[in-house]
């Protein structure tokens, strides 16, 4: 049984002392966050106070808080085994973390850390936490008072009056951003008397509906569907920043701004920044000069009151404030010598005295893992030293004369066993270790601990249940006084990723043309749209026309010689935007001219020329059997289970897609889309382990020596715990070594092989191959996707790519290869904050700076390899502390390896490259990248070289070079603002699509398409295109031809119904392209959630649509309305039953039809469109 580690004396010691109200306790030899958080745990649980950890960075802060989580639900726990719940569920850990970004870099933090401050605050200024943890630059910043940050949310309750305009104002001054529809945290949307928001404090956003000024209903809703899910009594709003900032306070700002840097070198920076804030608008590195106007008033000690204070390794802390201070004081005299815009740092950090003060009127528990008397010895050596810059030195905050109770608790490190069982079972069951030794083993997922409880049946190993436990711990550790050890699946496995992401809402499917097609979502006028019958004209906004006594509403379109033409709004799935590549002002098309008719015929033909090309394509993956993969295995599951984060529902379907693939004997050929870190490797891995389960063999590709190497650790630590063997081919093993791996693998003695294109070499076997995964297919060269080409006709292939290129991506959504987007970002990955800034080398420094604080790497690019040696020599001027190496392609390829490998192992803190460094390579600690010239890239080179950086959780930053915005052309102008756009997560696949409208499709099969592309616009060439590969597969469609219908009844929108002319526009458009009367009946469903009852006149146009679509499918030509009476158009080849046609005729003499194909009969006036749907429901096959 496991006996309570509570009960020895150094514990029971330490909780007397905190019981009896000691002011310093002093508590040596624990060396892992780990063990500290366990015993920290014991202390909260044992005494009922209340604690606050002071860590020395955000990194450790982040361990800290998930340690705490794991120990304090651990001992909430104590009589059973199973999952441990999280610091969510507990709600009692709040977590502080300081701003990463230098306050004088003129860079805004990150949006992120703005975020989780913001409601760490208002969370603490209401809510009384048993544990707090504040990183060391949140504790020695200065912050916005606590009475202040508790006024910054809004509590909302039904039947309560709230003025709807203070709440708008009090959202976007809270940071909040309006968006519609929203679909992120932090966005807010309004419609008339309906507010639609999401809290950061929430999992789902929701909806409020007021009646006047009174809060009328509360509802949750689905981001996904806008759809209603659940009612609220009350909901509370948490700001997105702890500065409550308006417009009139940028306008003041400005002001003070004025008085204060009067002086003339800071003129250029002054008017940078006036030009926005006069304007009340907000620009970079605008949070660290507005206290200049509104001074921050508090700090987080305010927070912390009545807490006893956790200081984790005081002298390293110290250490970390004096020098932060110190380089503030020289980064401020610096700057203001150079006419840069700075607030003096004891305007944003307290001072020595502040934060001695601060520190000494709390109780303390000092974690010094070396003791007292090191820390002793060092402040022996401090007092000798000179002050720093502006009287900042020695801070002598935790003295070491203080008289403090001692304690002594020695932790150690557990052993690694990398995978090897058999010497962990030795070291479990060896002779000498203590009869009341007890062992407790962390597995981040039950499948893993599953496999662990497997290990010990098999070893014969009587273990109780209780002592194998699900959660997440940064690490084991083992206390000898106390006989007990705590394992973690790290330890006994090897690396893994921590368990820090769960999963989001669940998201419906989508059309995978859903997004390339345009919604009008950003139409504007003056854009170029293209019409299916007229061609290429300008869009002139909506207007309003009265007919009959009725006001329809038209969507005027401008052709060449301003002719115009009025498009009724209930007829919009005619118009798409046009986008296709550079082509910034395409010619607009003669309305009523034959040039348009001539374009789409051209366009048509060439696409049916690719039909013989197609069909074989199609014949031969048809015709050829592969092998039919078993259903899953038992060890299936645990392999799956064994995945620390909760599978994103984009990443379910696609192991569902690629699963269902591989059990049917035609060979696979799925591409996988997914973002940088989405989780695409995870999908290839369970495949390649359902292919070892049914003795097949797995090759896996990538275009890189490195990139190979990362993934062959990656299935290796994965596949550690289960009886698989993996290998590496590449050029990391020496030629001994290579044709060791070559022999196991042709004797079948190989699972899966991992290497480059060496894998595709003739000497290279492998017998039972049954699966190949390809990562970045796109670079591979001609010859090698020759032979992927041959080996897609026999076995199942499965290719992988953030952004595929164009060519790949347009063969996929062509049908020609099946594809699976996984667009659901990890819930707690952050975004990269992407800054499109000038060439400046205060930017250069203070990102490199920024970076190398925290210990990260950073990558420079630059492409031109003539001058990259003087761009390194600059940034080695700028940054002299910084290891800076050089990598480019024209190196020979062993010595470009090799620096690879040395950045890799931290030799380096930059790489100045060339776009080498796109292919793939996982580099955890790099999180800054700096583009240069970043005008000259294509929108998805600069999107895969974002990629870099942002694969953890740490925040992660880019910076988008560029020599001024007046130099750019429009193309680099669009790509920069869309990459800016699109930083937010799972953009890959936009990306992708937008490029392609950017670049163009090329050469799909030898026939150019690029330039019907050109002529047609992106949308319609995309629609035609796949109508035809429809017609080639012999799939019945649709008569193309549409229906003309004239009822004279109100179909509009009215403006008061969506005062908003876009969100009108696009409503429309969703409407008269709405593919079944099933979508209708969602926008139906959506359209009242979002914006109340419906008038009318929306009923009518949904009704009218659903009535368009039963024409369509009829084959009828028009309708026309007279009065009480309807005529019908129909065609010889119109789909309605002669018979029932008669039958009709013959009951009613109201009704006649006549012999050119026209059918009349009654209607009620009161109800036009269901008398007109009744007569066609009659007559339909």
């Amino acid at each position: 049984m496991f006996a309570d580690p509570a009960s020895v004396s150094v514990l029971d010691g330490l909780i007397r002392e905190v019981r009896a109200g000691a002011r310093v306790i002093t508590l040596s030899g624990l060396t892992s966050t780990s063990a500290k958080a366990y015993v920290l745990a014991s202390l909260v649980v044992s005494t009922g106070h209340r604690f606050a950890v002071i860590s020395g960075s955000n990194d450790e802060l982040d361990a800290w808080e998930a340690d705490l989580s794991f120990w304090l639900a651990y001992f909430r726990k104590q009589d059973g085994g199973g999952p441990i719940a999280s610091s969510d569920e507990i709600d009692e850990i709040i977590a502080i973390p300081g701003f990463e970004t230098d306050p004088y870099s003129g860079v805004s933090p990150h949006a992120q850390t703005l975020e989780r401050r913001a409601l760490a605050f208002w969370k603490m200024s209401t809510f009384r936490p048993n544990v707090a943890i504040a990183s060391m630059r949140a504790v020695i910043g200065r912050t916005v008072g606590k009475d202040r940050v508790s006024s910054l949310g809004n509590l909302l309750q039904r039947g309560r009056d709230t003025l709807l305009e203070d709440l708008i104002e009090d959202l976007e001054a809270t940071g909040y951003v309006r968006e519609d529809p929203i679909y992120n945290l932090g966005q807010f949307s309004v419609r008339g008397g309906i507010l639609d928001v999401w809290s950061p404090d929430t999992d789902a956003p929701f909806r409020v509906e007021f009646f006047g000024d009174t809060v009328d209903s509360i509802r949750t809703f689905d981001p996904e569907t806008q759809l209603s899910t659940g009612h609220l009594a009350s909901a509370s709003i948490a700001p997105m920043r702890e500065f409550h900032v308006s417009n009139r306070d940028f306008i003041e700002w400005t002001a003070e701004a004025r008085e204060h840097f009067s002086d003339e070198s800071f003129s250029r920076a002054l008017k940078d920044r006036t030009d926005f804030a006069e304007h009340g608008e907000t620009f970079a590195g605008w949070e660290f000069l507005l206290p200049l106007a509104r001074p921050l008033d508090g700090s987080v000690f305010e927070y912390l009151d009545g807490m006893i204070l956790v200081v984790d390794e005081p002298s390293m802390i110290e250490r970390s404030a004096e020098g932060l201070l110190d380089e503030m004081a020289r980064r401020s005299a610096y700057l203001t010598e150079h006419g840069e815009l700075c607030l003096a740092p004891d305007k944003l950090f307290l001072t020595s005295e502040e934060l001695r003060d601060r520190f000494g009127s709390h109780s303390r528990i000092e974690l010094r893992a070396l003791g007292k008397t090191a820390s002793e010895n060092d402040e022996e050596f401090a007092i000798g030293d000179e002050p720093a810059v502006d009287g900042a030195g020695p801070l002598f905050l935790f003295p070491t004369a203080t008289s403090s109770a001692e304690f002594d608790l020695v932790s150690r490190p557990t052993m690694r066993f990398r995978g090897d069982i058999s010497k962990f079972i030795s070291c479990i069951n060896a002779p000498g270790r203590s009869p009341s030794q007890t062992d407790l083993f962390v597995a981040f997922t039950p499948g893993m601990a599953e496999r662990l409880a497997e290990i010990f049946r098999e070893y014969q190993i009587d273990l109780d249940p209780k002592n194998i436990r699900v959660g997440s711990l940064s690490g084991g550790f083992e206390i000898p006084t106390d006989a007990f050890t705590v394992w973690t699946e790290r330890d006994i496995f090897g690396d893994t990723d921590l368990p820090t992401r769960s999963a989001p809402a669940s998201r419906p499917q989508r059309s995978r043309l859903g997004v390339f097609i345009s919604d009008f979502r950003d139409l504007k006028h003056g854009d170029f749209v293209v019409h299916v019958d007229h061609g290429i004209g300008r869009f002139e906004g909506l207007q309003a026309i009265s007919a009959q006594g009725v006001e329809r509403e038209f969507m005027l379109l401008v052709y060449a010689d301003d002719a115009k033409l009025f498009v009724p709004v209930e007829r919009l799935d005619l118009v798409s935007r046009y986008g296709s590549g550079e082509t910034a002002s395409p010619s607009l098309d003669r309305l009523g001219g034959i040039g348009w008719q001539k374009t789409k015929a051209r366009a048509k033909r060439a696409m049916r020329d690719m039909a013989d090309e197609l069909l074989r394509l199609y014949a031969e993956r048809k015709l050829v059997a592969g092998h039919a993969f078993s259903a899953d295995a038992p060890w299936q599951h645990e392999f799956e289970d064994a995945f620390p984060y909760e599978l994103t529902e984009d990443q379910a379907k696609a192991i569902e897609d690629v699963k269902n693939d591989m059990e049917t004997p035609r060979p696979m050929d799925r591409l996988i889309i997914g973002d940088v870190g989405y989780g695409k490797t995870e999908v290839a891995m369970r495949a390649a382990f359902k292919a070892v389960m049914d003795g097949r063999q797995v090759a896996v590709l990538a275009p890189t020596t490195i990139l190979a190497y990362q993934h062959f650790e990656t299935f290796s630590r994965r596949f550690a715990a289960f009886p698989a063997k993996v290998d590496l081919l590449s050029r990391f093993r020496g030629r001994k070594e290579q044709k060791a791996v070559v022999e196991a693998a042709a004797k079948g003695d190989l699972d899966v092989l991992v290497g480059t294109h060496r894998i595709l070499s003739n000497d290279v076997s492998l017998p039972k191959l049954g699966l190949v995964v390809v990562d970045e297919e796109q670079r591979f060269g001609v010859a090698h996707k020759e032979r992927l080409k041959q080996l897609k006709k026999r076995v199942d292939v499965l290719t992988l790519s953030a952004t595929p290129i164009p060519r790949t991506l347009n063969m996929s959504l062509l049908g020609m290869r099946d594809m699976s987007v996984i667009e659901t970002p990890p819930r707690d990955r952050l975004a990269i904050n992407t800054q499109v800034v000038q060439f400046s080398e205060s930017v250069i420094r203070s990102a490199i700076d920024l970076e190398l604080a925290r210990n990260g790497q950073v990558f420079f690019i630059h492409n031109r390899v003539e001058t990259i040696e003087s761009i390194a020599a600059l940034i080695q001027k700028i940054v002299p502390n910084a290891r800076i190496a050089i990598g480019h392609g024209q190196m020979n390829e062993k010595e470009m390896e090799q620096i690879m490998l040395d950045f890799i192992d931290y030799r380096y803190d930059v790489l100045v490259a060339t776009t080498i460094i796109e292919n793939g390579i996982d580099i955890p600690r790099a999180n800054t990248i700096i583009i240069n010239r970043s005008d000259n890239y294509g929108l998805s080179q600069l999107y895969q070289l974002r990629g870099r950086v942002g694969r953890s959780n740490r925040r992660a930053y880019a910076y988008l070079l560029i020599p001024g915005e007046i130099e750019l052309t429009p193309i680099a102008r669009r790509r920069l603002s869309a990459i800016r756009e699109f930083s937010d997560l799972g953009a890959g696949f936009r990306i992708a699509a937008l490029d392609l409208e950017l670049r163009g499709a090329g050469s799909i099969l030898g026939g150019q398409q690029s330039g019907h592309l050109e002529a047609l616009g992106f949308d319609l060439y995309t629609r035609m295109l796949e109508r035809t590969i429809a017609e080639l597969r012999g799939d019945e469609i649709a008569d193309e031809s549409g229906v003309a219908i004239e009822l004279g009844i109100d179909v509009s929108i009215p403006r008061e119904y969506i005062i908003d002319s876009g969100q009108r526009l696009r409503t429309y458009k969703r409407i008269s392209s709405a593919g079944d009367d099933q979508e209708l009946g969602h926008i139906r469903s959506e359209l009242e959630d979002r914006y109340g009852r419906m008038p009318g006149s929306v009923v009518s146009l949904l009704e009218f649509a659903r009535l368009r679509r039963l024409a369509e499918t009829l084959g009828i030509v028009s309708i026309d309305r007279s009065g009480a009476a309807a005529a019908a158009k129909l065609a010889e080849t119109s789909r309605v039953s002669p018979d029932k046609l008669l039958s009709i005729v013959s009951a009613d003499d109201r009704i006649t039809f006549s012999p050119n194909g026209i059918l009349r009969f009654p209607i009620d006036p009161e109800d036009v469109i269901a008398s007109i749907r009744t007569v066609l429901e009659k007559i339909r096959l």
